[in-house]
């Protein structure tokens, strides 16, 4: 395997990622997958969850994109710029990126979110001129308002701009991003998609409910194929070894049946 660095636009702002590319026996085209990561995170995420995720699934022949949305990691925006909005425009050109590439299949190119990341990926996947062969989904949120209200309560102060922001462990959150969060349904956006789907959740996170992934397992239910899994005694980004193995061996395995 080899990994490549790659920069590319979108909305005027260049965005940083990284791609793994199989090597033999392997041969292109290869089946792909584009890695969204979650709220403040980056396209490495907590104990290199998507560094040792995209290697081990490049092993397996698959060729990965993860990157940093814009506004986050080292791509181009200040994070109180941030919005929903604007993730989900960054997936998109990432999955036409990754479509693009000579050595990709085109039609067997799958989306992964963690986290907010994973409620982006739903809302692609309902897209119909974007959506991708599969759909995982790790720790993603359902319930916005939920999973952000109790957290997003930092202080408000003015940034250099002058603007009112949310002072969110020094990430300074916008009034729009707040009152966007709020708003935002995933379950509603994934609409008649009716693809393959993963949904791995760890049944003592603390931060995003595990109920959430019981409401992607009902939305999803019905439309295809849906496996969920759930990880006994994990947290959020699944930081234990074992946690970390099962979650990707789990999606690894998913992935080498359903892309």
């Amino acid at each position: 395997m080899r990994q490549e660095p790659v920069v590319f636009e979108n909305e005027g702002q260049k965005l940083f990622g990284t791609v793994h590319v199989p090597d033999p026996p392997h041969l292109p085209p290869f089946p792909a997958l584009v890695m969204l990561h979650g709220f403040t995170g980056n396209r490495i995420e907590a104990h290199q969850l998507f560094v040792k995720a995209a290697r081990r699934f490049a092993a397996a022949g698959i060729l990965v994109l993860r990157f940093d949305f814009r506004c986050c990691g080292e791509s181009e925006g200040e994070f109180r710029d941030l919005t929903v909005r604007g993730e989900i425009s960054d997936a998109v050109k990432a999955l036409g990126l990754v479509r693009g590439r000579g050595d990709v299949d085109a039609s067997r190119v799958g989306l992964l979110g963690l986290s907010l990341g994973g409620a982006v990926a739903a809302c692609v996947a309902g897209m119909p001129t974007h959506a991708p062969r599969c759909l995982v989904l790790w720790a993603a949120v359902a319930d916005l308002p939920r999973a952000f209200g109790g957290k997003i309560a930092g202080k408000i102060a003015p940034d250099p701009g002058q603007r009112r922001v949310h002072d969110h462990f020094g990430n300074a959150l916008s009034r729009a991003l707040l009152d966007e969060l709020r708003g935002f349904a995933p379950l509603a956006s994934l609409g008649g998609w009716a693809g393959p789907a993963l949904v791995v959740h760890g049944d003592a996170d603390a931060g995003v409910s595990p109920d959430d992934a019981l409401l992607y397992e009902e939305a999803l239910s019905g439309r295809g194929f849906v496996e969920l899994r759930m990880i006994r005694g994990s947290g959020h980004t699944f930081a234990g070894l074992a946690w970390e193995r099962e979650v990707i061996e789990t999606t690894a395995r998913f992935l080498e049946s359903r892309l």
